[in-house]
């Protein structure tokens, strides 16, 4: 009875697979009748249109306008050119008789050249004429070296430093000589000036003199008889001592700055008539020469040969040089 029932369980699943079977090829066979035999449509759509051309109002109104003006409008009138020979006269007036002078402008040469070197400087054009241009220079003075192309030497000539570097070996000669040293080392192309002063200041030119050999030969004549001794006080005068010789030396614009002193910063005062020369504070000293390097175009380098100098002195000197990027010497 068990081995009945599961015969009949196998026919029925074997059935049922091919009645599937069946079932999945009548589909298959549907589907190839649907895809294959049925009829395509005989074309494409086609998309038409018809051209159509608009323009906007306003050109249309401008066209309009157009057309119009050229209806209306006529070529224009030819007029005849207008052609003369005798506007003006053929000749010229005759000169208007002027008065004879006998003027010479070159009969006062020599008082027009007088100042004309100063006069030069100050536009700022002696350089430019002399046709030479600026070159750097090293220079040594007393030991002291470096290089510029506007170099300015600033010497104390008063009797107390003048003593103290004799104390030590230097006498007004020897100090001329080191000057003179220096300027005939120079390039023609780089300038020197010389500032000399105690209470008063002299220079040697109102502005820096490049170094060919005719300015050379000036500074040494100029040299022995005016490097010594104390520069005159004149009247209007701004400021006097250490401050005086810094405002010479500045207008000069220099780059490189070589100083001789014995760091005693005096001021000439007038007080009631009487004249007396007290000691102004570095601190004042300084402000003042602060004050004064604003009219430079660049900070130029100082360095200071100091003869004797206390020990106050000294360190002052040193905090100037340094602060200008120089250096102290002490002799």
């Amino acid at each position: 009875m068990t081995g009945s029932n599961a015969a009949a369980g196998r026919r029925i699943r074997a059935d049922t697979l091919a009645y599937a079977i069946l079932a999945q090829v009548g589909l298959l066979l549907l589907t190839v009748f649907i895809v294959i035999l049925r009829p395509s449509n005989p074309e494409d759509p086609a998309f038409e249109g018809k051209k159509t051309v608009r323009l906007p109002q306003r050109e249309l109104d401008h066209r309009v306008a157009v057309a119009e003006f050229q209806q209306m409008a006529t070529s224009p009138l030819q007029i005849a050119r207008l052609a003369t020979s005798a506007l003006l006269p053929d000749g010229l007036p005759p000169m208007p008789n002027v008065p004879s002078s006998e003027f010479n402008p070159l009969e006062n040469a020599e008082f027009l050249t007088a100042n004309t070197d100063a006069l030069l400087a100050q536009a700022g054009l002696n350089g430019a004429l002399d046709g030479i241009k600026s070159a750097v220079s090293a220079a040594a003075f007393f030991g002291v070296e470096d290089h510029g192309e506007r170099i300015v030497i600033v010497v104390n000539t008063s009797a107390s430093v003048m003593r103290k570097a004799r104390n030590r070996g230097y006498t007004i000669e020897r100090i001329q000589a080191e000057v003179q040293r220096l300027i005939n080392g120079l390039d023609s192309g780089t300038r020197f000036g010389i500032v000399q002063f105690s209470q008063g200041v002299r220079s040697f030119a109102p502005y820096v003199a490049p170094a060919t050999a005719s300015n050379r030969a000036a500074a040494s004549s100029w040299i022995p008889s005016n490097l010594r001794g104390n520069p005159p006080v004149v009247g209007g005068q701004s400021f006097f001592g250490h401050e005086a010789a810094f405002e010479a030396a500045f207008e000069l614009q220099p780059d490189v700055i070589f100083l001789i002193t014995d760091g005693v910063l005096n001021r000439r005062t007038l007080t009631s008539g009487r004249v007396s020369y007290p000691e102004i504070p570095y601190e004042t000293f300084l402000s003042t020469v602060r004050r004064l390097e604003r009219n430079l175009p660049g900070r130029p380098r100082i360095h200071i040969i100091g003869f004797e100098m206390k020990k106050a002195d000294a360190a002052n000197m040193r905090r100037l040089a340094s602060s200008f990027g120089g250096q102290l010497r002490s002799l």
